[in-house]
């Protein structure tokens, strides 16, 4: 009769061979003899996981781990395999630290590198994917892997000249992956676009964005608003030659003049509503009047803390000027910015720090709908413009990409990340607003609408509504 171990070098082998359901046999037998066998727990956990059955893979990988654990001889490979069992489940914390573990007692483990530095940059954790990147770049340059996955970090931080170096070393270590050629010529094209545009600035250094309005509502709620106003309002009028609107809707003398200062003011349109006798904005509202109060083809909302490339706003209003929905100029990846390097770009007011430095700064959103979008204006009113029944902060971004959508209007995005410069967050600018319940209702509304209703809401100017007075506050603090 076989012993354990032999049994045990026997299901190995059918296992690597492909042949599960002999190795399954074998691995159930072993536990029937020894139901706390650690490696036959741990392999019995990954056949159920080749096979899609996580529910009945995960209690037989903890097992195996806890096992070895309380043995003193803890497995790297079941810790792999159950930190791969939590990434998928998108228990990607869970999956961080098991994969760290597992390079702790296999220190040189290329797959779990690769790995960690995939979950690292699901997280938003740029910064330490790319350390893990390094590593397993530095102990095994033969992984294409690792070089596809530097290149895609690369892309989405706007890089593509790197990102093409990067997709070209794991191309020529792997051949046959077909999806390095797309990602080359993308990047590729991606570099000599923003190369045109660089080459085509004015003699003073600027895009020539005199077809743009930037509209930016504005709110002086902090002292880091009134900053930020300052700092955005120059950096748009360095790099750009466009016309920027500011936007206030509140009772009382306007903030935008001591914010800005003379210089600056003098250089921007203003619009100031008043009747808004809040504490809150009543931002979509406002977006409508400063749209229809511009004279440009193209708008293109522009909130008070967030920083482009500049290259990213010619971009986006290139594709405005083809498409028929909204463009954001931004890849979605959406950076906080904080600290020193806040003060460091009121200096420079430049994005090239923000560009070198933003991994170490948190990811706050993958696929954001906020911060900036650019419009057609006359396509803009058509779909209904901006939701006046969202009142204060929170959904209405996401309103009004599910509508155009549903509407049949197309959503894209620029290459390149959006910075958020740190400030101060008063009730009107989170989640804690009086609103925010009834502003998640009114999104769930538009996004189950029967289609013809919402395009009869449309056409019937159901989307408008007067601006927010103290009237309109709930009594019992929410909406």
């Amino acid at each position: 009769m076989a012993t354990i171990g032999e049994a045990l070098a026997a299901a190995l082998d059918h296992l690597t061979a492909g042949r599960h359901a002999q190795a399954e046999v074998i691995y159930r037998r072993v536990l029937d003899a020894d139901p706390d066998n650690a490696d036959a727990l741990h392999r019995l956990g990954v056949l159920h996981a080749f096979r899609g059955d996580h529910a009945a893979a995960r209690p037989l990988l903890l097992r195996a781990v806890e096992l070895a654990d309380r043995d003193g001889t803890p497995d790297a490979d079941a810790l792999f395999n159950l930190g791969s069992l939590h990434h998928v489940a998108l228990e990607t914390e869970e999956a961080i630290a098991c994969y760290r573990r597992a390079i702790a007692v296999r220190p040189d483990f290329p797959d779990a590198e690769y790995h960690l530095s995939e979950a690292l940059q699901g997280i938003g954790r740029i910064d330490e994917a790319l350390a893990a990147l390094d590593i397993l770049l530095t102990r095994h340059p033969h992984h294409p892997a690792g070089w596809r996955q530097r290149g895609n970090i690369e892309a989405m931080l706007g890089r593509p000249g790197a990102a093409v170096g990067f997709y070209e070393m794991a191309q020529s270590l792997d051949p046959n992956d077909e999806s390095l050629a797309g990602k080359i010529a993308g990047e590729t094209a991606a570099f000599h676009a923003r190369r045109a545009i660089l080459d085509a600035h004015g003699p003073d250094g600027r895009h020539d964005l005199r077809d743009v309005t930037f509209l930016i509502p504005f709110r002086a709620d902090s002292a880091d608003r009134k900053r930020n106003l300052r700092w955005i309002v120059a950096y748009i009028l360095k790099h750009a030659d466009t016309t920027i609107l500011i936007g206030e809707d509140k009772n009382g003398p306007s903030d935008a003049a001591d914010a800005l200062g003379p210089e600056l003011a003098a250089r921007c349109r203003h619009l100031h509503l008043t009747g808004n006798d809040t504490p809150y904005t009543h931002k979509a509202f406002l977006i409508n009047r400063m749209a229809e109060a511009a004279e440009t083809p193209i708008v293109a909302l522009h909130d008070t803390d967030i920083v482009v490339d500049p290259v990213q706003y010619v971009l986006a209003r290139d594709a405005v000027r083809r498409g028929d929905g909204l463009v954001f100029p931004y890849n979605g990846w959406f950076f906080w910015i904080m600290g020193r390097e806040v003060h460091r770009f009121g200096h420079t007011l430049s994005a090239a720090p923000l560009n070198a430095m933003c991994p170490r700064f948190p990811l706050m959103h993958r696929s954001s709908p906020g911060g900036s979008a650019f419009f057609d204006r006359e396509r803009l009113f058509a779909a209904g413009g901006y939701n006046e029944n969202f009142l204060s902060w929170g959904y209405e971004d996401d309103e009004i990409v599910v509508r155009f959508r549903r509407l049949g209007l197309t959503v894209e995005r620029t290459p390149g990340p959006l910075y958020h410069l740190e400030h101060a967050r008063p009730e009107n600018s989170t989640d804690q607003n009086p609103f925010i319940d009834a502003n998640r209702a009114e999104l769930e509304r538009i996004r189950e609408q029967d289609i013809d209703a919402l395009r009869a809401d449309v056409a019937g100017d159901r989307l408008r509504r007067p601006l927010l007075t103290v009237a309109d506050l709930p009594k019992d603090g929410r909406a």
